[in-house]
């Protein structure tokens, strides 16, 4: 199943990379969400930075994994996350259309790896109108902070 959405922000590529790439940022956030975030390394966060606690996924506690992949900055980033044979890749690309605008690409995408992943993807499925909505609205609420200078 994948989701994909596009905002174009009206800010420098600079600042939005600035906003997609404050990992700690989003550790913190993550840290109310997840059970017993650890993440290894310690130290700041960079390709191959590894996360793993315990969240709630489709209802259900489950094991999770984060791996932080490449950052290419300003205009790409890329991390992959798995539970219970379910993989999934969320992508950044940022593109500059100009001096003070920015086009902002995220793709989510997840992959069953066994039975039970499969069929909790196909019941995903049916909800996926719902989903993809609501997946547009936090990436349109996200490029909004970044455009006040908020996120």
């Amino acid at each position: 199943m994948k989701f994909v959405a596009t905002e174009d922000i009206s800010a420098p590529i600079d600042r939005v990379w600035s906003r997609v790439s404050d990992i700690e940022g989003f550790e913190m956030r993550l840290r109310s969400r997840v059970d017993g975030l650890t993440r290894t390394p310690p130290g700041p966060p960079a390709e191959g930075t590894t996360w793993t606690g315990r969240a709630d996924v489709m209802g259900k506690k489950r094991e999770m994994k984060v791996v932080l992949g490449q950052m290419q900055a300003p205009a790409r980033l890329e991390a992959e996350a798995a539970t219970d044979g379910m993989a999934v890749t969320l992508d950044v690309e940022l593109a500059e259309l100009g001096p003070r605008l920015t086009r902002m690409t995220v793709t989510t995408e997840a992959r069953a790896r066994s039975l039970t992943a499969r069929l909790m993807l196909q019941s995903a499925k049916m909800a996926r109108q719902s989903m993809a909505k609501r997946y547009r609205t936090r990436v349109a609420d996200f490029a909004a902070k970044v455009e006040k200078g908020a996120a």
